[in-house]
């Protein structure tokens, strides 16, 4: 089971998904998924909850964006580069969805 799949991914970022070809897809929903997984209990991965679905896309769609866009980072219509999307903010975005299913074992302080 994952939280988040090439083909979800693809849904997400409006992509047309070709099964074996869209390999970059289904590595980018990997990623995301070993991410929130890290961060939720066995039980709340196993019983793949909304919230937990949602933030898992939600991060794929940013590591997706951030292998496509120049520099890692997004650029405003005025060349002015953007924040480099792959930094602490990636998981920070999405604890909200997370706090009712985070392992307290990786909560450190």
């Amino acid at each position: 089971m994952a939280l988040v799949t090439g083909l979800e991914l693809a849904d997400a970022l409006d992509l047309e998904y070709v099964d074996p070809t869209d390999a970059v897809l289904d590595q980018v929903a990997e990623a995301s998924d070993d991410i929130i997984g890290a961060l939720i209990t066995t039980a709340a991965y196993s019983a793949e909850p909304a919230a937990c679905k949602e933030a898992a896309i939600a991060v794929g769609v940013e590591i997706f964006q951030a292998r496509t866009a120049s520099g890692g980072q997004a650029v405003s219509i005025d060349f002015t580069p953007g924040p480099y999307r792959l930094s602490v903010w990636l998981t920070r975005r999405v604890m909200s969805l997370l706090g009712p299913y985070m392992d307290p074992g990786g909560m450190v302080g």
